[in-house]
């Protein structure tokens, strides 16, 4: 169950940064200027100061929040060292200067004409991008500032916190419990947050990635885990291998055709290695649809490969069987 702090405090959070976005699209409006550059130099200074504030206001409350979480789960464990977040303004995440980062926009704007887009669409490409990454700075502040607080107590983790709806990545990185020193993995746009967490009080908080999936609409759930991998969910894949296995996603060629492949779970304790050690397979061939032989660290097919040549359902769910994706 999430901590009612937990989610008091993001829902602070989120407040903080849909009024910072409301105002920077305000100051980008929806007119594009005559010249781009000229445009950044003149309002530069007033986005760096809603960039700053943004991140202040996203940094305080980091060490209250964390001793909140901590007494609600009844695991009180004082700070051994005071932190000192105000480091975090007027840096992004990468180690660059904030200016630097939003003239991003710009240069996409830029290149977006290069390309033939109206002065208008490209104009509005660059806000996208502004919006983007002005969210990501603000999000990380906010999230180094609890991991420094979680770091100053003993024992204490935290468990990854979804804002639904949430990317596939994210789903499954969710509900388990994280040293202090995980580095909190996350993409541009990521909302996710931590839950502060003893190892053993972490089991409360886990996420069901399975449910989190059946609770999306069709159209939710072919956004955010693909049309064929969620299709692959629905046809009973386990959620992981199918998310997971698009992390070496690449293209090879296999029974003659160029197909989506990845090594993801082919080793000798990979899940689909396994499953194709069940089925006879294992350390022969590559052309397993013919009988033929595949190497133990041969690529294994996508959901996506598996649906283009398959020749029934049936077909299907045979191979996503074959492949590591249904037990």
């Amino acid at each position: 169950m999430l901590p009612d702090a937990s989610a008091d405090y993001y829902r602070k959070q989120q407040g903080i940064t849909l009024e910072l976005l409301a105002i920077a699209s305000d100051i980008w409006g929806s007119r594009p200027p005559k010249d781009f550059d000229r445009w950044f130099a003149s309002n530069v200074d007033m986005l760096m100061e809603l960039a700053l504030a943004g991140q202040a206001r996203a940094i305080a409350g980091a060490d209250v929040y964390v001793a909140d979480v901590l007494d609600e789960i009844g695991v009180s464990i004082a700070a051994d060292a005071v932190t000192a977040p105000d480091g975090l303004i007027g840096v992004a995440s990468d180690g660059r200067a904030l200016d630097t980062l939003m003239y991003g926009a710009v240069i996409t704007s830029k290149g977006r004409i290069a390309k033939g887009l109206s002065t208008s669409q490209a104009w509005a490409s660059g806000l996208d991008v502004l919006i983007n990454r002005l969210q990501t700075q603000v999000a990380d502040a906010s999230r180094v500032s609890t991991s420094l607080s979680i770091a100053t107590r003993r024992r204490v983790g935290y468990v990854r916190m979804l804002n639904p709806p949430s990317c596939s990545k994210c789903a499954v990185l969710a509900g388990k419990f994280y040293r202090y020193s995980t580095g909190f993995l996350r993409h541009p746009g990521c909302d996710c947050r931590h839950i502060p967490s003893t190892e053993n009080m972490s089991g409360d908080m886990t996420t069901d990635v399975d449910s989190y999936f059946t609770s999306l609409s069709e159209d939710l759930q072919n956004k955010y885990f693909t049309k064929a991998g969620a299709q692959a969910i629905r046809d009973g894949a386990d959620v992981n291998q199918v998310v997971n296995a698009r992390r070496d996603m690449q293209t090879a060629q296999v029974f003659g055709r160029d197909l989506l492949t990845t090594t993801v779970g082919v080793s000798r304790r990979g899940v689909a290695y396994r499953a194709m050690s069940n089925a006879g397979y294992a350390n022969r061939g590559t052309d397993v649809r013919s009988g033929g032989r595949f190497r133990a660290r041969a690529p294994r097919l996508m959901p996506e490969s598996i649906y283009q040549i398959a020749e029934s359902r049936d077909d299907a769910l045979r191979l996503l069987k074959l492949y590591g994706y249904l037990a």
